[in-house]
């Protein structure tokens, strides 16, 4: 059998799964196939297999084919937030017939822009998902408006119109309310580097709940790790008027949080309560059970995808915030306040 002269395109796919080409499009591209037999489903996904079709396959009048790959830019993968998230995003893209690669972006902005060019000036994706977004990067508006769609997640990139974001304010709010609630006064966050979006929306909403109700609270930044959480908690433990709450931007710096407060033989939450941001379900097996905030981390992921791909597709970027809200999950890490 001779090759294939060009891709296979959707009213191949029909004829070789037998149903109009309209069947295929809402297949293929993900769009109302809820009104499709699965049976119906699985033979279009079947004949796409064997046709080799790639969603797109003229998408937008930019190229003959697309890769079937779309990017993903994320920040350290030492962090657990992070799983979920791509998680999310693998599910969905493979739900929809594209893969997946991710490339690390350790911060620096020449990690960044030499992954970008990597992915997409090489022309290995058809969109690019970036969670790794610095404000203050100069290299973000030029992925905003390069050669392939993009699309902010998480950290957002204010300004662009491309954005996935949750709703990271509330959050900060809901941490406050639940200190307030247990009488605690003197509160704390230990925040994460303020050129994230995402902890400045977080710190925002715990420093604007708490001073409305006119309780002492203090913000020390510093990097998602271990040792960042250790060094801020010693730094407000020492200090004359320590906090007896306080709200710890992920769980790597809950976990140095913990061993400072160990070492001072402070009692948790009998002397100081903490929350942490992100719920992992390590929290729930820790010496004494950290409470923590559960965000819809894979939902974040999936939206992305489905955000990126109508780009692809030819529609318009749009900033998008998730509407499911935040959760507190309360275990054994706070308590009245004693003091």
């Amino acid at each position: 059998m001779a090759d294939r002269a060009r891709p296979a395109r959707l009213d191949d796919v029909a004829r070789a799964a037998g149903v109009h080409v309209s069947t295929v499009s809402r297949v293929i591209n993900g769009r109302g196939d809820a009104a499709v037999r699965p049976e119906t489903r699985q033979r279009i996904l079947a004949a796409a297999r064997k046709l080799q079709y790639r969603p797109n396959a003229i998408a937008r009048g930019l190229r003959l084919a697309t890769t079937g790959t779309l990017g993903l830019l994320v920040p350290s993968l030492r962090n657990p937030v992070n799983s979920p998230i791509v998680r999310g995003a693998f599910d969905r893209a493979w739900e929809r017939n594209f893969v997946l690669v991710l490339a690390e972006d350790t911060g620096e902005s020449e990690a960044a822009e030499d992954a970008y060019e990597r992915l997409v000036e090489e022309g290995r994706i058809d969109g690019l998902l970036i969670q790794s977004a610095r404000l203050g990067n100069p290299h973000l508006d030029h992925f905003a408006s390069g050669p392939v769609p993009c699309v902010f997640m998480d950290r957002a990139h204010p300004g662009s119109g491309c954005n996935v974001t949750m709703r990271d304010a509330e959050a900060g709010r809901m941490v406050a309310d639940h200190f307030l609630d247990l009488g605690h006064r003197s509160l704390a966050h230990l925040a994460g580097p303020l050129e994230l979006d995402t902890v400045n929306r977080r710190r925002n909403g715990f420093v604007e709940r708490a001073g409305a109700a006119d309780a002492t609270h203090a913000v020390v930044p510093g990097t998602l790790s271990e040792e960042a959480g250790y060094d801020a908690m010693c730094e407000l433990l020492d200090h004359p008027a320590a906090p007896t709450a306080v709200f710890v931007a992920n769980i790597n710096q809950a976990l140095g949080a913990f061993a400072a407060v160990r070492e001072r033989r402070i009692r948790v939450p009998e002397e100081l309560s903490l929350v942490c941001h992100d719920d992992d379900p390590v929290c729930g097996f820790l010496d004494t059970p950290l409470t923590a905030v559960r965000m819809p981390l894979h939902e974040l992921g999936s939206t992305a995808v489905d955000v990126l791909l109508e780009q692809v597709d030819g529609g318009a970027p749009r900033d998008v915030e998730i509407e499911t809200a935040p959760e507190l999950v309360v275990r054994r890490s706070t308590g009245p306040a004693s003091r």
